[in-house]
């Protein structure tokens, strides 16, 4: 859009204007005061269809904001993290028509790799709270990675909201499938159409479960790691009450030489 006074129209989506996307770069309770204040700026710059564009922009949640961060500090991650998506898109289809299982396994594993670099980087960016905002994080990158426009928002640094990942099978459902793995608009004679979706819902629940148990393998690393600390802090603890202890009883040896010489004197 350019400053005051030298101003274009937008062209095309307004989130792709510099200064709409730096707007994502603001703290989340200061982004509605610079949204209007674009808003206003473009309005006195005569350009009422870009003011009012900009005005319906949302404020982003904190997992989006930091999301947005993570973005711009580690674009890299964020490119592997979509382009272990579309692996995982295209293993998903091999697994439907009984090839690739080992390639389902291993895009999963990648793709959670991948969500991993950018979480990490997304909780750095909130400092101490980032934690706590893990789970909402992990579910965001993981949607992005199947969700081609949601990817783009994160490449872009855009979003404006959590997003909770499907099974990552919706997206390729209407495909026919050969039973060489290819995709195309007529059935196997040798599969029946029941025998197909069948193959689809067990796709389905194998890659739920595989789902649940990454979220199950995460929070039990994270509960290992707060056992950690906690025996950490437990062990320093012990060594300081072992100090103070120690402390004490010299101090009390001490009391009772000169209680001993007292009496002698």
């Amino acid at each position: 859009m350019g400053r005051a006074g030298q101003r274009r129209g937008v062209r095309g989506d307004v989130l792709s204007d510099p200064d709409v996307r730096a707007l994502y770069e603001v703290e989340p309770d200061r982004f509605v005061e610079a949204r209007d204040a674009l808003a206003k700026e473009l309005r006195d710059a005569g350009q009422d269809d870009e003011a009012a564009a900009v005005k319906k922009l949302r404020k982003p949640s904190v997992v989006a904001w930091s999301l947005n961060a993570a973005a711009r500090e580690a674009p890299d991650d964020v490119a592997a993290l979509l382009e272990a998506g579309e692996e995982l898109r295209r293993a998903q289809r091999k697994a439907l028509s009984k090839a690739g299982t080992e390639d389902l396994f291993a895009a999963t594993e990648a793709r959670k790799r991948a969500v991993r670099a950018v979480a990490d980087r997304a909780i750095d960016a909130l400092g101490g709270r980032g934690e706590a905002h893990r789970d909402r994080i992990v579910s965001t990158l993981e949607a992005a990675s199947l969700d081609r426009e949601l990817g783009q928002r994160l490449r872009e640094g855009t979003l404006d909201r959590d997003a909770q990942p499907t099974t990552g099978f919706d997206a390729i459902e209407g495909f026919e499938l050969l039973q060489g793995g290819a995709a195309t608009g007529a059935a196997s004679p040798r599969e029946s159409a029941e025998e197909r979706r069948e193959r689809a819902r067990e796709a389905k629940e194998a890659e739920r479960e595989a789902v649940r148990a990454e979220h199950a393998a995460d929070l039990a690393s994270r509960r290992a790691s707060d056992l950690r600390a906690k025996a950490a802090a437990a062990e320093a603890a012990a060594r300081d009450a072992e100090a103070e202890a120690k402390r004490l009883a010299d101090e009390a040896k001490t009391a009772r030489k000169r209680a001993d010489r007292a009496a002698r004197d």
